[in-house]
Parts: structure tokens; sequence; C-alpha cells
């Protein structure tokens, strides 16, 4: 782990101004010191910790990143360039700060309350921080301390959100080297059904820090359809947590695009609590150059009777790194689990490199689960068969890594978001690449 006096940035001497602060809730100040006490000691995580054997933060760990970020404007047709969706609730954070301008939340649907973090913190003494470990090996000490700004999404009983709810994240690249660091509070109750999306966009190749945690939790029979698309700036890091606590026959589909950022780590955590509950938990990551990108997913069978599924792909190109470490854990007494898992990357050059470590911890012995991996290029045969039918070489390469990664799409059962995504997706897609 890295030494305080290491850092370059003084991230424990900002948090202890934050805590000091006039008009700071005492209980939100305890919460606050914990997470300094603990970063105290453990600082970042380092190599040597087995969640962090394939990533270092060292980079990360010698950037001086600013804290305050100074004024921008920023027009309404810009946001509207980068949003995924026309037709949403939209909720828009710029350079870390809430704009009530920018964002389109004056007519909700009833039975729909969203607010900003720094406007209803102090109303969240009951629920902010009850889905995270700040023992965890790795940043949610670090977020806990420092968060400042955030989305706060409350949905009432037998309610159904008609329209999705976009909050989209903004880096402008105005203020050089920007920590922001963001959490996000997602709460349905009993039978409630919605659909979020978190976009985080970078409008220039600066480098910055995102630093987000977000907190789920579904009660009984609610539905949650979750999106993230990230696509920050290729010099910015992006750290993230997202973990749901899931009750009796609650569900919760998750698709988390990874495209941007030079350093992005992902982790996505489930714990099924009630029976009947179930998770689909996808992924897709596109990474070239000299990008790394981390995801670390864990599903918790809890309880009997409960059912996940999760298929991550990767297409890696460049001087690329990637690692997928998914872990699914059935309980004691987690009878009539039935849990599915499969990693699958496509390599279209020499110099990338994929660490894949799917795996089954299970206590129970009546269950149905199994999970794999795969590692490979391009079929040439396939290839072969486009440019014998008329398809340059950089067509066909584009074409059979879209038939790859499009699998992820295909599960997204929301026909509009699934065309916007792909159309993100096929932009992105290497036009290029040295054979494997």
């Amino acid at each position: 782990m890295k030494q305080l006096s290491e850092l370059a940035t003084p991230f424990a001497s900002v948090a202890e101004a934050l805590i000091a602060a006039e008009g700071t809730a005492p209980w939100l100040k305890k919460l606050r010191q914990d997470a300094l006490t603990h970063f105290k000691t453990f600082s970042l995580p380092a190599k040597k910790e087995e969640d962090w054997k394939y990533t270092s933060l060292w980079s990360l760990s010698q950037q001086a990143f600013s804290h305050h970020a100074e004024s921008v404007e920023i027009a309404a047709d810009q946001v509207d360039s980068v949003a995924l969706l026309h037709d949403a609730y939209r909720v828009v954070i710029v350079d870390g700060v809430f704009s009530e301008e920018l964002s389109d939340i004056d007519a909700l649907q009833s039975g729909l309350s969203i607010t900003a973090l720094s406007e209803s913190v102090d109303q969240l003494e009951h629920c902010l921080g009850q889905q995270t470990e700040l023992t965890k090996a790795g940043l949610n000490a670090l977020n806990t301390m420092l968060m400042s700004e955030g989305v706060v999404i409350s949905i009432d009983s037998a309610i159904e959100i008609e329209k999705t709810i976009e909050i989209i994240v903004i880096n402008t690249g105005n203020t050089a080297n920007l920590a922001t660091h963001l959490r996000h509070k997602i709460e349905l109750a009993a039978d409630a059904k919605a659909t979020v999306i978190e976009h985080y966009v970078g409008l220039t190749p600066d480098s910055y820090f995102t630093d987000v945690v977000t907190e789920v939790n579904l009660a009984e029979r609610a539905r949650l359809t979750h999106y993230k698309l990230q696509q920050e700036s290729n010099n910015a890091f992006h750290i993230a947590t997202l973990a749901t606590h899931q009750a009796q026959a609650s569900h919760w589909l998750t698709n988390n695009i990874s495209l941007g950022a030079k350093l992005a780590r992902n982790d996505i955590h489930s714990q099924l609590l009630g029976e009947q509950s179930h998770v689909t938990m996808d992924g897709l990551y596109l990474v070239d150059g000299e990008q790394h990108v981390d995801n670390h997913t864990r599903i918790d069978h809890a309880v009997p009777n409960t059912t996940s599924d999760e298929l991550y792909k990767g297409v890696l190109d460049g001087n690329s790194h990637a690692v997928f470490n998914g872990k699914v854990m059935v309980h004691k007494d987690a009878q009539k689990t039935d849990a599915n898992q499969s990693n699958r990357n496509l390599l279209l050059s020499r110099g990338c490199e994929i660490d894949s470590k799917p795996e089954m911890e299970i206590y129970a012995d009546d269950v149905k689960c199994g999970h794999g991996s795969a590692i490979g290029q391009l079929d040439q045969d396939q290839l072969f068969l486009l440019r014998a039918r008329g398809l340059d070489e950089v067509s066909a390469r584009s074409l059979l890594t879209y038939a790859f990664a499009v699998d992820v799409l295909t599960r997204i059962p929301n026909l509009s978001i699934r065309e916007a995504l792909a159309k993100v997706v096929e932009q992105r897609l290497p036009k290029t690449g040295e054979k494997a």
C-alpha cells in the first residue's frame, strides 16, 4: 500500500477540511472521520493485495489533483450532443457540481424523487454507506471521506417510472487535474420499477480523476435496469464501486460499458438477500493504446432459490491491458442456486494482454452453477470469407469485431437504449489493428 507521504495529492488534508467545516451534521462528520482514519492507516491499495494484483495505482498516486473546480459555463446543446437519450429525465453534473439549469427534473412523475447529494445529504443518515465496506481493499474510504456531490433517486412503492433517468457527469477540462468524488444513492421501494443510466464523459483529452460510488437498495419485487457508459478522456482515471442489496423477488439488470480512461477500475457487487431475487450482470470493455481496465465483480447468493447470469466481453488492441475477476459466492444453505458466469475476450494485437479469473465458491450442495473464460483472435477463415465477398481488410476486421461485441448489447431489453449504445460502441471499435 502507498504511504500518505508518497501521495502527490494530500487527500487526507482535503478530508480534514471537510470534516472541520461548519454546518456538517454530527453523523456525517463521524462517517467521514471513520473513513479518514481507515485511509490514514491503509492509504491506496497496492498490487500485493489479491484484488489489485494486476492493477497498479502508482500513476494515480503520483498525480497532483485539484479539488476546487473553476467556474465554467457549458451550453445546453453541448449536453445534448453527449447525452445518450433525449427523452429522459436528465441530471447533469459538470466538473463535480450539480447543474440545475442543464438538468431536466422539474416535472417528475408522481412517486419519483431526484435530488443532488449536496442538497439532501442531511436526510441520508439511515442509508448512506450501508452497501459499501470501508475495510474493503479499494477506494471506498477515499470516496466516503471526500464525497461532495452525486444524485439521490428514490421511488415509492408500486410506482413504475415511465421515462429513463440519465445521470450525465461531464468533465470539461477547464480545471487542470480535477478530482471529483461522487456518491449516488438509488432506492426502490416494494414493487417499484425504473431504468437508470450513469454516463461519464470527458470533453477534452486532459488528465483528471473521477471517483464514484453508487449504492442501490431494492426492496421486495423491485426491478431496476441499470446502465453505465464510461467515455472518459484517455488520460483520465476512473475508479468506481457499484453495490446493491436485493430483497425477495427483486430483479437487477446492470450493463457496464467501459470505453475510455487511461486507468479504469469497476467494482460491482450484488447481494441476493431474498429468495427468488435475480441479477443479470453484463459488461463490455473496449481498450486500445496504453489503456488499462479492471472489472471486479462479485455476486453473493446468500439465501436459497436465487439466480444470476453474468456475461462480460472485452476487445483489446494496441498495448492495452484488461483484467476480469468475477466471483460468485454461494453461501451455506443457499440451496437451489442457479448461477452462470462467462468472460470472453478478443485480442486484436500482439501487444495487448488480458488477465481473466472467473471463479465460484460454493458451500451448498443442491445448486446449478457454471463458469468459463475464453481468449482468442479473429477467425481467419471468417476474415477470408468477408474479403472474398469484396470487403477490404479493415472493414472485414471491424465487422467481425462488432459481431463479437454485440452479444452484450442484444441482451439489453430497451430498444432505444440498445440502439443508442450500439451506435456508441460501433464508433469506438478499432478500425485498424496489427494482426495478432
